[in-house]
């Protein structure tokens, strides 16, 4: 609800140089206070209701109450490799733009109980420093062989300053890895967890002719770092994601007291598994808590067993997620009384468990961009809901200036007009409240809220429009004084206790403004 609050109260002095006596007169000011509204149809068409054919509302509930970041799932240390060259004998000449180093080399990166045949890498660089130990520019070239973006194998060239053994010319480089795929099987292809480098390097083509002995050691060093995966194809270990988490729903944090009668539900728990591995789900808890911290656990008869999860199929694009449903219906566990509750705050204990059988894909594992493990609510059933006292409760910030030397509240009341097509009436009370939100005076109404009927067509509420008064007498406006905030509460009842339709053009609105008689000293 969009709480729209408009406070204005004016004093008019007027000064004479001639006047000796004080002026004073009173006034009746009428001020708007909370204008507000809740609309039933604004819920409808965000996947949480929607209209049927014969206007009442159905609840189409689709929420995901977890999400986990799988980003973590395969981590590569940062890593460092070396590769260094020197001639196998005493001395060679060097003419210009001679090539005398190319070759491949492999790096093993090492993991805890993970093997991976291939990988992409989402994010991360690589840091490079090359050094030239002869005395004329050396051109470098540096690539990654099987390490690919868009078909074109990773590879840099550099030019580095000459130097000597004591103090070799050296270069620093800076690439960004972000897009490229990593063959990680080795030259042969039947290894893992291997990255290949190759350096390849020649002589100024413009430079002297030089020579070099095997004491002049060429050194290329490449640091990998911060490197994020989101494919990967491999054997991703057994590894258990387990914890409790908790949802708020913010929407019910003002219910205060009561309850609601709920029927006809049913509703499922998804485990969703989006990887192509086997896996396990468990579910060990799924407890509402309400505005009194009154607790509820859900009981399900599969709830704290483990569970097989089927891999997820399909591939990129295609990827279809497996699921592990567990459907709750009125013959199911406490779901009613689990819903009724009416808890603002959920706890969700999970466990999920990859491979739990071992390598059984044979290193055929598979993570995608989009995989991701869920838990997620789904549920699909008419809005029959009966009220019972059920109480909520709201506070604006107001403020009076009741200033006891100039303007000054001597009584009035506070007027709530209302239009209602709910079939829930209500009591309403106001409490004036101080800086510190204590409790200063509450004011009870003449009247209350009714709830609609249902029209003749039996497709929607007939709408009631009423007014009811709180009255602002003496201790109130002595209240106002001090008042800084006002608290509505409301408590609902319905018609019948059970099987309230709601229909589409349900709605309360209202207006709360208070008609207070000012007296004013000049």
């Amino acid at each position: 609800m969009k709480h729209k609050i408009f406070i204005f109260m004016a004093v008019l002095l007027v000064s004479m140089a001639c006047r000796k006596e004080k002026t004073n007169w009173t006034s009746d000011w009428v001020v708007p206070i909370v204008n507000d509204s809740l609309l039933i149809k604004n819920y409808v068409n965000d996947s949480t209701l929607d209209i049927n054919s014969d206007q009442s509302i159905q609840v189409i509930a689709d929420r995901t109450l977890l999400n986990l970041d799988l980003s973590e799932l395969i981590q590569i240390p940062d890593t460092s490799i070396v590769q260094t060259f020197a001639i196998s004998f005493a001395s060679l000449e060097l003419s210009p733009g001679f090539t005398f180093i190319d070759e491949v080399k492999e790096h093993e990166f090492t993991f805890d109980d993970v093997v991976l045949r291939e990988a992409r890498i989402k994010s991360g660089k690589a840091f490079i420093r090359i050094e030239n130990p002869i005395p004329t520019k050396g051109i470098f070239t540096i690539s990654l062989p099987g390490t690919e973006k868009n078909g074109q194998e990773f590879s840099h060239t550099e030019t580095i300053d000459g130097g000597t053994i004591v103090e070799p010319g050296v270069g620093f480089i800076t690439l960004d890895l972000s897009g490229y795929t990593i063959d990680m099987k080795g030259v042969d292809g039947d290894l893992y967890n291997m990255l290949r480098s190759k350096m390849n390097v020649k002589t100024d083509p413009n430079g002297p002719t030089v020579t070099i002995t095997d004491q002049n050691i060429f050194r290329t060093n490449v640091e990998f770092k911060g490197l994020v995966v989101d494919y990967a194809k491999g054997y991703f270990g057994n590894i258990t994601f387990s914890d409790t988490t908790t949802v708020n729903v913010d929407e019910l944090s003002n219910v205060v007291g009561g309850a609601i009668n709920v029927d006809d539900i049913n509703l499922d728990l998804i485990i969703s598994n989006g990887i192509d591995v086997r896996a396990q789900g468990n579910i060990s808890l799924f407890e509402s808590v309400n505005y009194s911290n009154n607790v509820v656990a859900l009981n399900h008869p599969y709830f704290d067993q483990n569970l097989n999860l089927n891999p997820a199929t399909g591939q990129w694009q295609s990827l279809t997620p497996s699921e592990l449903y567990f459907t709750f219906d009125n013959s199911t566990g406490n779901l009613k009384g689990f819903l009724e509750n009416l808890g603002s705050t959920y706890n969700v204990g999970y466990a999920i468990t990859l491979n739990p059988y071992g390598n059984t894909s044979n290193g055929n594992d598979v993570l995608y961009p989009q995989s991701d493990v869920k838990v997620k609510l789904k549920a699909n059933f008419p809005l029959l809901v009966g009220a019972d006292d059920l109480t909520l409760q709201d506070t604006f910030a107001i403020d009076f200036k009741n200033d006891n030397k100039l303007l000054r509240v001597e009584s009035g009341r506070f007027i709530l007009k209302s239009t209602n097509t709910f079939p829930f009436g209500a009591e309403v009370q106001l409490t004036l409240l101080d800086k510190h939100k204590n409790t200063l005076k509450v004011l009870n109404s003449n009247g209350k809220i009714s709830p609609a009927l249902t029209n003749g067509n039996t497709d929607g509420h007939i709408p009631i429009e009423e007014q009811i008064e709180f009255v602002v007498d003496e201790a109130a406006a002595e209240a106002l004084i001090d008042a800084k905030y006002l608290m509505v509460r409301a408590q609902f009842a319905s018609t019948y206790l059970n099987n309230n339709v709601v229909y589409s053009n349900a709605a309360l609105k209202f207006l709360l403004s208070s008609q207070l008689k000012l007296k004013a000293n000049l």
